[in-house]
């Protein structure tokens, strides 16, 4: 046959099967015919001729197969035989596709995170075509700002985009919108709160942050984007001189309760009023990380700073470029001549500038991120992807013994296709295609489940940020990506569960699958190790998953706990902020300050006021170090970091000092003083006093903001030595620190820090009847020193893997034990012949229960020997991150395993004291 034919007989397989039949027939006859002429009789050459013929039915398949063109019509009869199978055993259905739902779900959350954030394009229409613009230096260092004259530049002198855009991030100041900007808006994440993460609080006043996009004018045209409501920046706009701005529709919905009147009012930031021309769309980030609150144009930004004149300045490099590429034009080609620009603009730049030198432009395809992933990230992804498919491999091991278990059911079923003569292969596909029916069948149900936990998660954090850090969205809606990625992760762990079980099941033995099938159990748990093995493999990975988990979140639990070194319960951080537009000085704003600190020391739980950054408040600065006697040079120069604080800074943290006097008891005629913290005075002085000694501190080489309050050479004598106080950096070197007086005369870029009697969140209306009637524009973010360790590196990253370890942890044992609790359940079904002839022979309750838990505890005891090993292995990965406890810790390792093992134990008690309670008169009957 053709292979035409072969397709046509398969709609026409009535007549095709006629036809086998009168062949197989007209052979039948002339076999017996042949027979008899030998000399039988008409029975003996019937018989005969069957015995030569063989198998009909098994002829006649085989002739099908040859005539017809078979696959598509045997797999349909797969799929239907699967199908009754699965809705024959409704219990067994529902158990595997809720475990495996829970394993394809869990991959699926963290794929479609991973891809929504951190594989996301730039939010435009046809981003392929969009590209971000950076370069290398000459020394090999990355850049991807570019200062607003070499944009221009770019932007004029190109033939390779249809359009470049700039655009810098910023933080303005919006006034007079009405409301307060302690209660508008404000919203707190249940979650994020349970879990133990806080966010600062704004003290009442009229004025809040928020952020902005500071964009060119072809912005919006460029990314082909349209405002849902009003226009965009154009043309037009670029020779007028009223502020416009674009507002997001995320902010206006939570500013503004989504006033549609809106457009064409007015609001201030920064003290400067901007006309609103437009709403950009729900979640639209463009170039962002996030959705800005508002978008302005870049040649207003000296308006909103005065002073700062970036559009003019070369050496200024503060804006992101990003290009649309021109239909044919590839990218290779757009860096060449990128790069004969780059080149034409060195002689524009000053002689010292880096951009002076040769440098290199490069051109990837439009991220918000801008570059490759940083090393680290990726190890951290690679951990948490890893951790997930552990997850789904717990499911598939689960779905396996359960179908191990199930299958001895089975094996009189597979005897008999078997006899009528069923191929081993044969059998193998249709079993792969029940275990491939239940692996997409649990993908659908992950994909519902996934998208509405997904849907929550973001919510959550959304609710969580503070409204000046800008809105957080992410697209996780289904796309075909994501229904592709289910799909083959779906079929893959059909495969993976349901390959064993059918290669375990199609040996079946013929002769005792037919005539011994109730004796031919073995015993699930202790002698059939494939299935015990399984389980091993379980409980070993989620043993793993759960003792990193418990080390951890008992880090992070410990990183509160350990002693700081000074007060953080009844200590309130206020940070003041004297927004820019609103003709601030500095003196004025000093003057605000000492108000503001006599106000708040004449509240009567308030025991004490100072000014100076608390030991976890960020911000840290660093100089070099040099000894009295010592010339500066790279073999004795050191970096310790540096803290101005007020005299009284000491007392109020409860910081002790072991040795010297603190800064009030200066007296005349003596250098400037200083107090060293105990480490640092051991590193720079080892074995001698330090207090008389001198040093010289140099900030200026080191990081600083403009006109920041730092040490530039200056010698100080050292006065008293501080207790140790515990820092914010993950190795531990802030520890070694010198504090500095705070000259009285900048007291206003370092916050106030307040010691209350009691809870000092009851002083938080005291404070914003204070600020008020001193200052409304003031904006105060406040905070207790408690609240400022949970946002410290140590507990954020302790905090985040614990929870996330935990939760696949707790998911896995949940999944261990449904495999468990199933295959003994199965095993005591099988076995209830053999437990009623035990019973019937004077075995008692305690016996049976007795031999069924020892069975069902080997796998679980073997499972968590290798578990522990892993977890050691892994634990020694994550040392960087552990604080407080070591990787061998007794407690989670000793307390993680008892709890597992007696989870384990209640799964394969349920089951096992069900078979006590068999009759034996019943179960000798059974089967």
């Amino acid at each position: 046959m053709s292979w035409r034919q072969r397709i046509r007989a398969l709609f026409n397989q009535g007549k095709l099967s006629a036809d086998l039949d009168e062949e197989l027939e007209f052979h039948f006859a002339m076999r017996k015919q042949l027979n008899v002429q030998d000399g039988m009789s008409e029975k003996e050459a019937a018989s005969a001729a069957r015995r030569q013929i063989g198998n009909k039915t098994q002829l006649k398949e085989h002739m099908r197969e040859i005539d017809l063109f078979t696959f598509p019509d045997t797999v349909w009869q797969d799929v239907r035989f699967a199908f009754r199978m699965l809705a024959k055993h409704r219990r067994f259905t529902f158990t595997a596709i809720l475990a495996l739902g829970l394993g394809i779900g869990v991959n699926t959350a963290v794929f479609t995170l991973y891809r929504a954030f951190l594989l996301r394009p730039l939010d435009a229409n046809n981003a392929k075509e969009l590209v971000n613009v950076s370069c290398i230096t000459d020394q090999g260092r990355y850049d991807a700002n570019f200062s607003y004259p070499d944009f221009e530049s770019y932007r004029d002198r190109n033939h390779v985009f249809s359009g470049l855009i700039a655009a810098t991030a910023d933080e303005v100041t919006l006034s007079d919108a009405g409301g307060s900007a302690s209660s508008v808006g404000k919203v707190v994440g249940t979650v994020a709160t349970a879990v133990g993460f806080r966010m600062p609080s704004v003290m009442a006043g009229t004025a809040e942050f928020v952020s902005v996009s500071l964009v060119s004018d072809n912005y919006f045209s460029v990314l082909e984007t349209n405002p849902t409501q009003g226009r965009t920046f154009d043309s037009d706009d670029a020779h007028s001189t009223t502020p416009v701005v674009i507002i997001s529709e995320n902010y206006r919905r939570r500013r503004f309760a989504a006033d549609p009147a809106l457009i064409g009012k007015s609001v201030k930031l920064n003290g400067v009023a901007f006309t609103v021309i437009g709403i950009s769309p729900q979640d639209f980030m463009g170039t962002s990380l996030n959705v800005p609150s508002f978008w302005i144009p870049l040649r207003f930004q000296e308006l909103l700073h005065p002073g700062d004149d970036i559009l003019h300045d070369r050496e200024n490099a503060c804006c992101r470029l990003n290009g649309r590429l021109l239909p044919g034009v590839r990218v290779n080609e757009a860096q060449a001549e990128m790069n004969l620009l780059a080149e034409q603009l060195r002689s524009l730049h000053a002689a010292h500038s880096d951009l002076s030198k040769p440098l290199t432009i490069q051109l990837r395809p439009g991220s918000p991120f801008g570059r490759d992933l940083d090393i680290n990230l990726r190890f951290a992804i690679a951990l948490i992807m890893s951790a997930v498919g552990m997850i789904l491999v717990i499911a598939c091991a689960n779905l396996a013994s359960l179908q191990l278990a199930r299958s001895a059911a089975r094996q009189s079923e597979i005897g008999i296709r078997i006899s009528l003569g069923a191929s081993r292969s044969r059998l193998i596909r249709q079993l792969l295609t029940e275990s491939a029916l239940l692996g997409i069948a649990a993908g659908a149900v992950s994909m519902v489940i996934t998208y509405w936990v997904l849907r929550l998660f973001i919510v959550e954090i959304a609710a969580a940020l503070p409204a000046e850090w800008g809105a957080f969205a992410l697209r996780v809606s289904p796309d075909m990506q994501i229904f592709g990625y289910v799909f083959a992760i779906s079929l893959l762990a059909g495969v993976l569960f349901g390959l064993l079980p059918a290669l375990e099941s199609s040996k079946a033995n013929l002769i005792s699958a037919i005539k011994e099938e109730s004796t031919r159990f073995l015993a699930l748990t202790g002698k059939n190790r494939l299935r015990d093995g399984l389980i091993a493999v379980q409980v070993a990975i989620c043993l793993v998953l759960m003792i990193n988990g418990g080390l951890l979140l008992r880090s992070s639990i410990r990183t509160l706990r350990m002693d700081t070194g000074y007060e953080t319960k009844h200590v309130l951080s206020l940070e003041v902020n004297f927004p820019d537009g609103f003709g601030y000085t500095r003196e004025k704003e000093v003057s605000e300050v000492r108000a503001l600190e006599e106000s708040l020391r004449s509240l009567p739980s308030v025991e004490s006021v100072s000014i100076g950054r608390s030991p976890a408040g960020g911000g840290l600065r660093s100089a070099t170090v040099t000894l009295e006697g010592e010339h500066p040079s790279a073999e004795n120069s050191r970096i310790l970091y540096y803290n101005y604080v007020q005299a009284n800074y000491f007392g109020t943290l409860n910081i002790p000092l072991s040795l010297g006097h603190g800064f009030s008891m200066i007296g005349a005629g003596i250098d400037p003083a200083a107090i060293v913290s105990e480490s640092a005075a051991r590193d720079l002085w080892p074995g001698r006093n330090p207090v008389g000694q001198k040093l010289t501190l140099d900030g200026g080489d080191q990081f600083h903001s403009k006109d920041e309050l730092l040490p530039v050479r200056t010698s100080y004598q050292v006065v008293g030595v501080a207790k140790d106080t515990r820092g914010v950096l993950i190795d531990g070197t802030d520890i070694r620190k010198v504090y500095l007086p705070l000259p009285a005369a900048r007291l206003d870029d370092r916050p106030l820090l307040i010691r209350t009697k009691g809870d000092p969140w009851l002083l938080k209306d005291d404070i914003g009847r204070i600020l008020r009637s001193l200052d409304s524009n003031m904006i105060v973010n406040s905070f207790t020193l408690d609240d400022l360790l949970r946002t410290s590196p140590q507990f954020v990253i302790a905090r985040c893997a614990a929870l996330f370890a935990s939760a696949a942890g707790s998911l896995g044992l949940l999944l261990a034990s449904i495999g468990i609790y199933g295959t003994v359940s199965y095993a005591v079904v099988r076995r209830t012949r053999e437990v009623g002839i035990r019973v019937a022979l004077g075995a008692t309750k305690r016996n049976v229960l007795g031999l069924i838990l020892v069975e069902s505890t080997r796998p679980v005891v073997l499972g968590l020997l290798v578990g522990i090993i892993g977890a050691i292995g892994v634990a020694q990965l994550m040392r960087a991150i552990l604080f407080g406890v070591t990787t061998l810790d007794a407690v989670s390792y000793v307390g993680v395993s008892a709890l597992f093992f007696t989870i384990a134990m209640l799964a394969a008690y349920l089951p096992a004291r069900k078979a006590t309670r068999v009759d034996p008169m019943v179960a000798l009957r059974y089967e």
